[in-house]
C-alpha cells in the first residue's frame, strides 16, 4: 500500500480565527499519539481567513483511524468554518470514502514523478 496524503483547505468564518486556532491545536495535540500519521501540519493565511493542512498517513486505514481518534474534537473545528475541501492523493479505500462522505473531495491517483 502507498501512503495516503490529504490536502485540506478550510475557509474560516470571519472573526473566528482565534477559535479555529484553539480547535486545530487540540486536534494537533491528539494526533501526536498516532504512529501511522507521518505528517500533520496546519498553515494559516496572513489574514487568518484560510487554512491548509498537509496530512500524510501510512495508508488509507491510518487515515480512518486518525479520523475516528479525533472525532470528538472535529465539531468544534467545523463550527468555525464556512467551507471544507479535501484532496485525497494516493491510497484510498471504501472506509476512507465513508469517513469523508459529507465533505467536498477529489481523488488524485499517482500518474508519475519522483519521490526522494
Amino acid at each position: 500500500m502507498a501512503a495516503t496524503t490529504l490536502l485540506v483547505e478550510f475557509e474560516i468564518k470571519p472573526g473566528r480565527t482565534g477559535e479555529f486556532k484553539r480547535a486545530a491545536e487540540a486536534l494537533f495535540a491528539r494526533t501526536q499519539e498516532e504512529p501511522d500519521t507521518l505528517r500533520y501540519e496546519y498553515f494559516l493565511s496572513a489574514d487568518g481567513s484560510r487554512n491548509v493542512n498537509i496530512e500524510v498517513f501510512r495508508d488509507a486505514d491510518a487515515f480512518v483511524y486518525h479520523n475516528r481518534h479525533v472525532a470528538d474534537l472535529v465539531p468544534a473545528l467545523f463550527d468555525t468554518l464556512d467551507k471544507v475541501k479535501i484532496a485525497v492523493i494516493g491510497d484510498a479505500n471504501d472506509a476512507l470514502w465513508a469517513e469523508l462522505a459529507d465533505v467536498e473531495t477529489v481523488h488524485y491517483e499517482r500518474l508519475g514523478g519522483i519521490t526522494r
